[in-house]
């Protein structure tokens, strides 16, 4: 008879060549409080060819393969392999700093029981790292930018989500947000960040979740049809090493406009295709401004000096710049779509085209 306990919880983390980062990772997983026999780390890689295996070996990982690369089918596999009753995403290149991470987050669920969700204190850019992962850490991307204006800087975060929504419980530890009376959700994705979710909860009130990939990165507004609480832990930040260069950081730009245009049934559902059913009509209409605002130049220029201003660095007037690429590149596509192009699904990383095994 096998009566080894199961642990509490799993930890996914998507990989493909994530040798670089990844050591720092599983180093400050292993550095949790959290005792290790309540813990599984799986990895779910989407074909390395670097030493990725190596390490999760090394450091006793779980190892499944993930047979089409992107990310988001990795997560989905890792949901339904994981063990654990609670379910951790942690991307390749993101660092828990804090050593009660773990702990102060299960707490939470402890605690509060109607929490069927916590997430972190937000990002903050390693030291030595380009301008420009900061401003991924912060915004995303600029259409996310420009749809909800939400910082996840591990400087802002906390602060912003108390200002815009109602926080109903609070001590030193963690912070819970109930959207029940919320029109306007933020942008929470529950599958990176360091963000908790009860697996088990979720695939007993959301079967859908165990045959449809692409609402892997919308938990939270599911999560708004019976549960309405999310958890905060405070002082909880992971440094994210997102891209080093503006060309990695243009590419995953083009790979989300992509995917929004050509793959609307299937990866673009992943994105804010498949958000925007959650959001009210309001929000729905604004996303035919974004080329008005972006091509109007006062527009960008007047978020880009209040950024300046309120973050007190002027290289945030990069954010004129990449607005005008990001709308180069929608009206670009949607004019190959309307003349009957349509282009492969790529890895994330643009380097392979995705199967559909």
């Amino acid at each position: 008879m096998n009566t080894r306990v199961l642990p509490r919880l799993t930890i996914v983390i998507a990989t493909f060549q994530s040798g670089k980062i990844l050591p720092k990772v599983l180093e400050s997983v292993r550095k949790q409080t959290l005792p290790a026999d309540q813990l599984e780390v799986l990895i779910v890689d989407g074909g390395s060819t670097d030493n990725t295996r190596e390490l999760a070996k090394k450091y006793h990982c779980r190892w499944i393969d993930n047979p089409r690369t992107e990310p988001v089918y990795a997560k989905f596999l890792g949901y339904h392999e994981a063990k654990g009753q609670y379910l951790l995403y942690l991307d390749h290149d993101e660092v828990i700093e804090n050593k009660l991470s773990l702990e102060k987050k299960l707490k939470v669920f402890d605690d509060q029981p109607q929490v069927k969700a916590v997430i972190g204190s937000g990002y903050k850019n390693p030291k030595g790292c380009a301008f420009i992962n900061n401003f991924i850490n912060e915004f995303g991307d600029p259409f996310s930018f420009f749809i909800y204006r939400l910082s996840k800087d591990d400087r802002f975060f906390f602060q912003e989500m108390k200002k815009r929504y109602p926080c109903v419980r609070e001590n030193k530890d963690y912070a819970v947000f109930d959207f029940q009376k919320v029109s306007v959700l933020p942008i929470i994705e529950l599958c990176a960040a360091g963000s908790i979710v009860d697996a088990h909860y979720m695939k007993k009130n959301f079967p859908e979740t165990l045959s449809k990939p692409e609402l892997i990165p919308h938990f939270f507004y599911l999560l708004q049809f019976r549960s309405s609480q999310l958890g905060m832990t405070k002082n909880d930040a992971l440094l994210h090493y997102s891209s080093d260069t503006l060309k990695k950081y243009f590419n995953k730009i083009k790979w989300r406009v992509k995917n929004n245009i050509y793959h609307t049934k299937d990866m673009g559902m992943s994105g804010f295709g498949g958000r925007e059913k959650f959001l009210p009509f309001s929000m729905k209409l604004k996303k035919f401004l974004f080329l008005p605002y972006a091509y109007s130049l006062i527009l960008p220029t007047l978020d880009a000096v209040y950024l300046v201003v309120t973050r007190k660095d002027m290289r945030y007037f990069v954010h004129v710049p990449l607005i005008i690429y990001t709308a180069n590149l929608i009206v670009y596509h949607l004019a190959l779509k309307v003349c009957g192009v349509t282009l492969q699904l790529k890895s994330y990383d643009e380097s392979k085209v995705v199967s559909r095994v």
